[in-house]
């Protein structure tokens, strides 16, 4: 692991106009895929028992509570699929001289000056397994995340690569240094080490990636068993 901070160069200001970033085409194909994967594919034995048996016709439907709890937990995960599909599609992240700011649906706008950052950690790799190999065929500008703090070390936004591309990884940088904020290079660390060194850079589903699937695999398998033991086939 390696890490470098380098001395903040002097404020320039342009007339620039402010860059806007949104999630590139890759990432809106694969969140539409994903969200048809968890409604639809994961739960298709829920969904042909419903329609074939012709449940919605069947009195026990909203009076037995056991009878209705495959449909309810049916319904929550397609509100929460697509809930998290709004906020990934609409995310846009707008970069100018001032400060930063992040919206989409469903989420809680943040908007910030460069004047409350405290630093900025740039991480090149974040070591999931990843060969040496891969990591020198790695292009230049490409960070695994970029994570911007405030003066308490909590963190204000976070831009990972696949979200928003390394354009908006450079601007955020290149904006950074032009208003004198810090900045730490991190050429690889693990999830844990960067947790133990800056604890709220990354959250729960950055660092247990692993833990998150387990419990998606644990949820549509008693889903559908439920499913199973209730209505049948």
């Amino acid at each position: 692991m390696a890490s470098t901070s380098g001395p903040a160069e002097p404020r320039v200001h342009d007339d620039r106009p402010t860059r806007t970033f949104g999630p590139p085409a890759s990432v809106v194909i694969g969140t539409l895929v994903t969200a048809l994967v968890f409604v639809v594919v994961l739960e298709f034995l829920v969904i042909i028992s419903f329609v074939g048996q012709r449940l919605w016709r069947d009195e026990a439907l909203f009076r037995d509570a056991l009878f209705t709890l495959p449909l309810v937990l049916w319904v929550i995960v397609a509100v929460l699929a697509t809930a998290v599909t709004l906020r990934v599609l609409t995310a846009w992240l707008q970069v100018d001289e001032e400060g930063f700011t992040l919206r989409s649906l469903l989420r809680t706008p943040r908007t910030a000056t460069w004047q409350q950052v405290g630093r900025v950690i740039a991480v090149r790799d974040i070591s999931r397994g990843t060969s040496a190999g891969e990591m020198l065929d790695a292009p230049d500008t490409l960070y695994d995340g970029v994570y911007v703090m405030d003066p308490a070390d909590r963190r204000m936004l976070a831009v990972p690569s696949r979200l928003f591309g390394p354009r908006a990884q450079d601007m955020v940088l290149q904006r950074a240094r032009e208003a004198q904020v810090r900045i730490d290079h991190i050429d690889a660390i693990t999830p844990a080490e960067l947790r133990q060194q800056v604890p709220q850079a990354m959250n729960f589903v950055d660092r247990h990636p692993q833990l998150l699937l387990l419990a998606l695999v644990a949820f549509y398998a008693g889903h559908n068993l439920l499913t199973f033991i209730v209505w049948g086939l």
